[in-house]
């Protein structure tokens, strides 16, 4: 009896995997703002909590540098999508050589109580969709008094994207922040 019963669940089980095979990754309410395509994409995306710091200060406008280590073998390019603040411009070199790190930066207004930058680097800005190319929000807020960020990412024509966690913060209390994030 225990034998007929394990070759029925098994039986069961693998009838599942289809339908597994077609589950979508969670949505992250990570808009594509790139384009609109008829043809498959792959689509990664997923979330990271910035590292906490302390200072002295209290929270206000604060600048952010968005860094970037271009390890993609080609140049990559800027693309902003959502900014909130001024934005001052770009570190050079620009565009962003191969083995090299880039970045800009952002003049942000203090949250009240929240507010997001969204930019991309892409090997292709005439159409980032189509190329190797990551995608990022950062979401900054400020939470009875204490900054937080989250970064998303969403990456599209093979690229790999990632944050590098060591290398980047937020001030708790000023909310200036340091993003330094990968694309290969």
């Amino acid at each position: 009896m225990t034998r007929n019963v394990k070759r029925f669940l098994a039986a069961s089980l693998l009838s599942l995997a289809p339908s597994v095979a077609f589950a979508a990754p969670a949505d992250l309410g990570f808009p594509d703002y790139l384009s609109q395509r008829n043809e498959y994409v792959s689509v990664r995306e997923g979330a990271v909590e910035l590292p906490q710091v302390r200072s002295g200060a209290s929270i206000g406008p604060a600048l952010e540098n968005f860094f970037v280590s271009n390890q993609s073998g080609a140049t990559i390019s800027l693309g902003l999508q959502t900014v909130t603040g001024t934005f001052n411009g770009v570190f050079t070199p620009y565009p962003v050589p191969t083995a090299t790190l880039g970045g800009f930066q952002i003049n942000a207004p203090a949250p009240a109580p929240s507010f997001s930058q969204q930019y991309y680097w892409t090997v292709n800005p005439s159409a980032p969709s189509t190329s190797k190319t990551c995608v990022w929000r950062v979401d900054i807020a400020d939470n009875a008094g204490t900054c937080t960020a989250t970064i998303y990412y969403g990456t599209y024509g093979g690229a790999v994207c990632a944050v590098d966690t060591i290398n980047s913060f937020i001030d708790v209390n000023t909310c200036q922040a340091q993003i330094v994030t990968i694309m290969q």
